[in-house]
């Protein structure tokens, strides 16, 4: 969610509506598992759906008179909602779950065994922050984004469309979360 926020963000752009997505996200992705059996399908649907309320929250933000706050407020309580709603079937099974990365095996602790159970979307986390930073330092993409976000007229000027670059950020923001 902080990399999506970040990305946004860089954009010149804030989506409080994360947390919405975020819920919304969650209950994909535990539905998908349950219903198919696989984790990683789950990961997949809710990125997907997070790309779709990200275009929303995008779209909703492009428009005249639209303020950011406001409509993340909505996207969380529109967010929230659809999640509860859909997810009521959800609420006595479980679903499978990724496979866990047993760090700990070396040791007889067994709070530090625990503890060294590791979800393998941690690493692909660390690794999309490192992916973000080239992004945003070694690409024409990410020096546009940066671009709309610092000084939107300069960037309008030197021919970038503002609001597509926005509207992709707040999107793979979306996504992210």
């Amino acid at each position: 969610v902080s990399l999506g926020e970040c990305l946004t963000e860089k954009s010149g752009k804030i989506n409080l509506g994360m947390e919405g997505i975020l819920l919304m996200g969650a209950m994909t992705a535990f539905g998908v598992s349950d219903l198919t059996g696989s984790p990683w399908l789950g990961v997949l649907a809710a990125a997907v759906v997070g790309l779709i309320l990200g275009a929303l929250h995008a779209w909703l933000t492009q428009q005249p008179a639209v303020n950011d706050v406001a409509a993340g407020i909505a996207m969380i309580i529109f967010g929230s909602g659809l999640a509860f709603f859909f997810g009521k079937r959800f609420v006595a099974p479980m679903a499978p779950q990724l496979p866990l990365l047993n760090l700990g095996q070396w040791s007889h602790v067994p709070a530090v065994e625990s503890a060294l159970r590791i979800s393998p979307l941690f690493f692909i986390g660390i690794a999309s922050s490192f992916l973000l930073n080239w992004i945003f330092t070694r690409t024409s993409w990410g020096l546009q984004v940066r671009a709309a976000g610092d000084d939107p007229q300069a960037a309008r000027a030197l021919g970038i469309n503002v609001n597509a670059v926005r509207f992709v950020a707040i999107t793979i923001g979306g996504a992210l979360a």
